[in-house]
C-alpha cells in the first residue's frame, strides 16, 4: 500500500509541471509544436541578421519588444527593438556589408527557464563568426542571450532580447 500511495502522490506533481512557471530540463510535459516554433524563431533571428534582412529580423519581435545590450564600460542600454534599436541594427548591418564582413551566428545550447502555453523564457549560447573580405573566417566571441517570447495570435514573437555577455571584446562594440 505504501508503494502505491507514493506513486499516486508523484503522478499529480509530474503532470502539473506544464502549468508551472519554472521549466525542468528533461520534462516531457510540454507542447512540442510550441517548442519547435520557438526554436524556429531563434534560428530565424540569427539567419535574418546574418543575411542583413532587417525587415524579416524585425518581424520576429512584438511591437513593444525590448532589447538590452551593454557598452564596453558595462553600462546597460535598453531600447525598443522596432524603434531605437532598428536604427542601430541598420547601421550595424551597413557597417558589416560595407566592410565585407559576413556574420554567422552559430546558435547552440538552449535552456528553457520558463515555458507555458503563452510565454517562454530561455537562455541561448551563440558563437559569433565573421568572414572578413571573403577570405578568412574567425571566431569573434561566444555570446550569452536571454530571450523572452510570447504567443500572439498563434505565433511566437520575441518580447525581450538581452545580449548578456560576450567572452571577448566584439570587433564592433555596441554604442
Amino acid at each position: 500500500m505504501r508503494r502505491h500511495l507514493s506513486l499516486l502522490l508523484f503522478i499529480p506533481l509530474a503532470c502539473s509541471s506544464f502549468g508551472q512557471e519554472k521549466f525542468q530540463p528533461g520534462n516531457t510535459n510540454f507542447n512540442s509544436a510550441d517548442r519547435i516554433a520557438i526554436n524556429d524563431v531563434i534560428d530565424a533571428y540569427g539567419i535574418h541578421w546574418d543575411n542583413n534582412d532587417l525587415e524579416a529580423y524585425l518581424s520576429l519581435f512584438s511591437d513593444d519588444a525590448i532589447g538590452v545590450t551593454y557598452r564596453p564600460n558595462g553600462e546597460r542600454v535598453e531600447a525598443k527593438i522596432k524603434n531605437e534599436y532598428s536604427i542601430i541594427a541598420q547601421e550595424r548591418m551597413n557597417y558589416f556589408e560595407s566592410n565585407v564582413m559576413q556574420r554567422r551566428k552559430m546558435m547552440a545550447n538552449k535552456l528553457f527557464i520558463e515555458l507555458n502555453e503563452n510565454h517562454a523564457h530561455l537562455h541561448q549560447y551563440m558563437t559569433l563568426l565573421t568572414t572578413n573580405n571573403n577570405s578568412k573566417t574567425e571566431i569573434v566571441s561566444s555570446v550569452f542571450y536571454i530571450f523572452k517570447l510570447k504567443k500572439m495570435a498563434g505565433v511566437w514573437k520575441i518580447t525581450y532580447r538581452e545580449v548578456k555577455k560576450t567572452d571577448a571584446k566584439l570587433d564592433l562594440q555596441f554604442k
